[in-house]
């Protein structure tokens, strides 16, 4: 019989920098005689508001009226990426480049963009060449472990992530990445480690708090991950996966009916989803409620999960 399966989700969050503008809602038609250093500035407010639409437009009038500004190419790619154009992106971080060649910005944001579109050698590339630049800037070494991360390289990731660390000792983000990139490189003690440094320097960050709850499940201490859990769930009780992994960890200790409640949640949240009730069942069957059990797995088998019709096999087999 399969064991209870838990839902595992990487707390891993990647950030880009973005030093000089935040950007950008709701444009009119540039009145004749607008510079493009006012469109890019109004382009930059209605973007700060949200209207990304309005600023890729105000900010394509500007680069109408003045083709190398390089501010206005550099957040059109902002605005283009939160949108989801990320060719489009990198074709203006590009262009930045080509007009101003130590925009370590632009590199690190092409950099992130060709990571988000699977491209990490290239992005790598990109990040090293803002950190040449910069090299006094923790967040783009942090940015580069991230990189670094999903090739694998745990081992540079955790030197980019401790360069981070000596630049800025407050990063909070970076001892989590660090973490991460720790456990999945075999060190629990270090990942445990440094999740708790994370959530000493912010109390409130809760994938961190999240992330330790699941190496502590690695290491067996199930009973502090429940407490972690449970402080994730206090910060942001929407987190359906530190309730579900919570669930799973009150299982561990023998808590049927906490894990049950937890699971109840799960079910509520994401009825389509077979995880949740393939789970409840399981908990239900090892707590001794067959027909529960029976209920919640053939839910699960008719929402494609194979395997509870495995389980369910072996609870229906002795009627027969």
């Amino acid at each position: 019989m399969r064991t209870y399966r838990a839902m595992r989700c990487s707390g891993f969050v990647q950030g880009v920098v973005v030093l000089t503008i935040c950007l950008l809602c709701f444009v009119q038609t540039a009145m004749a005689g607008t510079s493009a250093e006012e469109l890019v500035d109004r382009g930059i407010e209605i973007g700060q508001r949200g209207d990304y639409d309005g600023a890729i437009e105000l900010f394509s009038q500007a680069l109408r009226l003045s083709p190398n500004n390089a501010e206005a190419y550099y957040n059109r790619g902002l605005a283009r990426s939160v949108i989801g154009d990320l060719n489009g992106a990198i074709d203006d971080y590009t262009q930045t480049i080509q007009r101003k060649p130590r925009s370590f910005e632009a590199y690190n944001n092409r950099g992130f963009t060709r990571a988000a579109l699977g491209r990490y050698a290239e992005a790598l590339v990109d990040i090293s060449l803002a950190i040449a630049i910069e090299p006094k800037m923790a967040q783009l070494y942090n940015n580069r472990g991230a990189v670094r991360m999903s090739m694998s390289n745990y081992r540079g990731a955790i030197a980019d992530f401790s360069s981070a660390i000596d630049l800025d000792p407050v990063l909070a983000g970076a001892y989590n990445n660090r973490g991460l990139a720790r456990g999945l490189d075999g060190d629990l003690d270090g990942s445990i480690g440094d999740f708790t440094l994370a959530v000493r320097i912010d109390p409130r960050y809760t994938v961190a708090w999240y992330n330790r709850g699941n190496a502590r499940v690695s290491k067996d201490d199930v009973q502090g991950a429940v407490e972690d859990y449970t402080k994730v769930l206090v910060l942001d009780p929407e987190m359906v996966a530190a309730r579900n992994n919570r669930a799973f960890a009150r299982l561990t200790l023998g808590d049927h009916a906490g894990a049950l409640s937890d699971l109840d949640r799960v079910v509520e949240a994401f009825p389509d989803d077979a995880t949740g009730w393939y789970n409840r069942g399981v908990v239900r069957k090892v707590a001794g409620d067959r027909l529960g059990a029976i209920a919640d797995l053939t839910r699960a088998a008719e929402l494609g999960d194979s395997l509870a019709v495995t389980v369910l096999e072996e609870l229906i087999a002795p009627e027969h």
